[in-house]
C-alpha cells in the first residue's frame, strides 16, 4: 500500500455535527469523522454518475483505497520571512488504560505539577504524532509529559431565525473557523498508485462544494494545499510527518490505534473487550432528489478514533436500505490503524 497526506485550507468556516451531545445545530465538532467524509466523497462521485459512485464504493469496501478520519495541523510561520518552516500534523490522544501506571516518591510540589498536567492532558483531545512516543514512555516512568497544543481554530454561535412557519423561530448554529495557517488533514492509503488520483478528484470536487452541515449556507468549502506528500517506510523520526509514516507501516506492533470509526467483525469482539476503546454515536441525514427532502439515517454506535488495541481489527461496511430510495446507503466502519510504539 502507498500512503499520502493531503492538508486542506478551509476557506469558509466549517459545521461538523456532534451526534454524541445530541446532534444540535449549536452542537459542533472541530474534526469530521471517515464515515462522513467518505458519504460526502460518495455524493460527490454520484455527480459523475452511479457507475463512478459503484466504483468508488467497491474500492474502499474492498480496501484498495482507505483514508483516516479529518484531524487538524498547524503551520509554523516565520514571521520575518512570512513563510512556512514546519506543519505540526496532530492525531488521536491514544485511549490508554494506565498512562501513569507507578508514582515513586515525590516531593509535595512535583505531585502537584502531576496532577495539573494529567488534568491538563484529560482535556486534550489530540496530540502531535511526533509527541505520541513520549507519552507511551510516561506510563513507564510515571511522569506526565508536556504536551504541545496549537490553537487550530475558534469556535462561534450564531443566531438564525426559521421563516418558514407562520411564526418566526429563533435558533443557533455553531462553527468552526480556522486559523491562516491551521486546518485539517487526512491519510489515505492505495493498492494501486493511478487511485491517488482518482481520490484527488473527488476531493477537489468536494471541496468546491463543502463538507459538513449547512452547505447551503456556504460552511465547508477548501482547498487542497498539498496533494504531493507520499510516506515512506523509510522515514526517520524528526518530524510529524515521518512519525506518521512509521506508524502506518508498524503493522507488527503490539499497540495499534484507530485513527477512523470502526464498526468490528464478530470474530474481533474478544480483542475489543481486551482492548481501551470508546464508543461514539454515528448519525446523520441522507440527502438525494428521490427523496424529495433529507431523511434522518438511522444512529449506530462506532469504536471511536483514539481506541487501541492489541492488532489491526477488520472493520465492515455497512449498508442501509431507505424506504423510496432505489439505491443502498452506506456507512464506512472499516477503520484505518496506526502502531505505536513507546521507543
Amino acid at each position: 500500500m502507498a500512503y499520502y497526506i493531503f492538508t486542506l485550507k478551509f476557506l469558509t468556516p466549517v459545521h461538523f455535527g456532534d451526534a454524541a451531545n445530541g446532534g444540535f445545530l449549536d452542537k459542533i465538532a472541530m474534526s469530521c469523522s471517515a464515515d462522513t467524509l467518505f458519504a460526502a466523497l460518495c455524493n460527490e462521485a454520484a455527480l459523475q454518475g452511479e457507475a463512478v459512485v459503484q466504483q468508488f464504493v467497491e474500492k474502499v469496501s474492498e480496501k484498495k483505497i482507505a483514508f483516516s478520519s479529518l484531524m487538524p495541523y498547524f503551520c509554523v510561520l516565520d514571521k520575518e520571512k512570512k513563510k512556512e518552516t514546519d506543519i505540526h500534523f496532530y492525531l488521536p490522544k491514544p485511549l490508554l488504560t494506565d498512562e501513569v501506571n507507578k508514582q515513586s516518591a515525590k516531593s509535595f510540589q512535583e505531585m502537584k505539577q502531576l496532577a495539573t498536567r494529567l488534568k491538563k492532558q484529560k482535556k486534550t483531545s489530540f496530540i502531535r504524532a511526533s509527541q505520541i512516543s513520549q507519552l507511551l514512555q510516561s506510563r513507564k516512568n510515571g511522569v506526565a509529559p508536556e504536551l504541545q497544543v496549537d490553537e487550530f481554530a475558534v469556535p462561534f454561535v450564531c443566531g438564525r431565525v426559521n421563516l418558514r412557519d407562520e411564526k418566526p423561530q429563533p435558533y443557533y448554529v455553531g462553527s468552526y473557523v480556522f486559523a491562516d495557517n491551521a486546518g485539517l488533514y487526512l491519510l489515505c492509503s492505495v493498492k494501486e498508485d493511478a487511485d491517488i488520483d482518482f481520490v484527488k478528484k473527488l476531493l477537489s470536487s468536494l471541496g468546491a462544494s463543502g463538507i459538513g452541515g449547512k452547505r447551503s449556507s456556504g460552511y465547508g468549502k477548501f482547498a487542497i494545499a498539498d496533494v504531493s506528500c507520499k510516506l515512506s517506510a523509510d522515514a526517520g523520526k524528526s518530524d510529524d510527518n515521518n512519525a506518521i509514516a512509521l506508524m502506518l507501516f508498524a503493522a507488527d506492533s503490539s499497540l495499534q490505534m484507530c485513527i477512523a470509526p470502526l464498526c468490528p467483525q464478530q470474530e474481533d469482539v474478544l480483542s475489543v473487550k481486551a482492548g481501551a476503546y470508546r464508543l461514539v454515536k454515528r448519525g446523520g441525514f441522507i440527502s438525494s432528489p428521490e427523496l424529495g427532502e433529507n431523511v434522518k439515517r438511522d444512529s449506530i454506535y462506532m469504536l471511536a478514533e483514539g481506541s487501541c488495541f492489541s492488532k489491526r481489527l477488520e472493520g465492515r461496511m455497512l449498508e442501509q436500505s431507505i424506504a423510496g430510495l432505489s439505491h443502498r446507503v452506506y456507512r464506512n466502519g472499516l477503520g484505518m490503524f496506526l502502531g505505536l510504539r513507546d521507543d
